[in-house]
């Protein structure tokens, strides 16, 4: 059971007077007026030995009926809160940075299925099929790739085996980050310590819209290969080509650009608000995912 289940569950009569409309304090403020005034005196105030108890629950019902009273004041003057449509992006995080494509409100347009492989192509793909994309390029290759779940991946996205003596050791990992920015040096001393964790001597960093200075400086240094959008893309084309064909049309089959909810691994849809347009999970309020936008629209492939 989540936590925020479990709260639910637990909580009492001031958490639901707090959370809910104000009509639900007042008439719990009611109730306690009801239960000082009538019900506690008719019920213990005939017996001159339960008269005390009766004066002390009737102070006690009167107080709770203050404080009832006092949040269905505070809750009917505060203005409503927004509706999920209104709700404003997620502060920004690692996974915001991830490449979304482009709208500027409402449900986008699918863009029209390429017939080769481009530069555009690849900024196009959501970031959970460009991982799937990279996974199965390697695949091609000849080499065995794994993916790792959705969720914290612990800075790995693809495993690759490569020791016929030990099958099951991986020999390198990869990470994907398909942000509509460079990648930075943080991201790329991460894997680093990733690589030192797995106890591996290679790694492959693949972004499309590639690396700061500082990053490539980093990489050099420590046996990081860093793949961007020009290198990946003459590797795709370099390909044998029913192979380059088969890893286009797996990254372009039916919605390749709409992301993918990093938490449930569910689709997404676009949501306004005030700051603009998002993406927000659509099992929303089940799921409350939410990736950044950008303002404009891509250009048509």
């Amino acid at each position: 059971m989540s936590r925020r289940r479990y709260r639910r569950k637990n909580e009492g009569l001031l958490d639901i007077a707090v959370r809910l409309d104000w009509k639900v304090s007042a008439g719990l403020a009611a109730a306690s007026v009801f239960g000082g005034a009538v019900l506690v005196p008719a019920l213990l105030g005939s017996s001159p030995a339960l008269r005390p108890i009766s004066t002390v629950f009737t102070q006690f019902a009167w107080l709770v009926a203050f404080v009832f009273a006092l949040i269905a004041v505070i809750r009917s003057t505060a203005p409503p809160e927004p509706a999920e449509s209104d709700q404003p992006p997620a502060p920004p995080s690692t996974q915001d940075n991830v490449w979304i494509p482009s709208v500027a409100s409402g449900v986008p347009p699918r863009p029209p299925r390429p017939e080769s492989w481009s530069l555009d192509v690849l900024d196009r793909v959501e970031w959970k099929r460009f991982e799937d994309l990279c996974c199965a390029f390697y695949r091609e290759k000849g080499i065995r790739a794994e993916t790792t779940r959705l969720g914290a991946d612990g800075g790995i996205d693809i495993h690759l085996f490569q020791d016929d003596t030990d099958p099951n050791r991986a020999t390198a990992i990869v990470q994907c980050k398909a942000w509509n920015k460079p990648v930075g040096v943080k991201e790329v001393r991460e894997l680093r310590g990733v690589m030192a964790h797995e106890k591996v001597e290679k790694a492959f960093f693949m972004a499309p819209n590639g690396y700061t200075d500082d990053a490539r400086a980093f990489a050099t240094e420590n046996r990081i290969t860093l793949l961007d959008g020009k290198l990946f893309l003459a590797m795709l084309q370099r390909l044998p080509e029913e192979a380059s064909k088969r890893l286009l049309e797996f990254a372009t089959a039916g919605d390749w650009t709409t992301p993918t909810c990093p938490s449930c691994g569910d689709r997404m849809t676009a949501r306004d608000s005030k700051r603009g347009a998002f993406w927000g999970c659509v099992t929303y309020p089940k799921c409350h995912a939410k990736l950044g936008m950008r303002a404009k629209p891509a250009a048509a492939i």
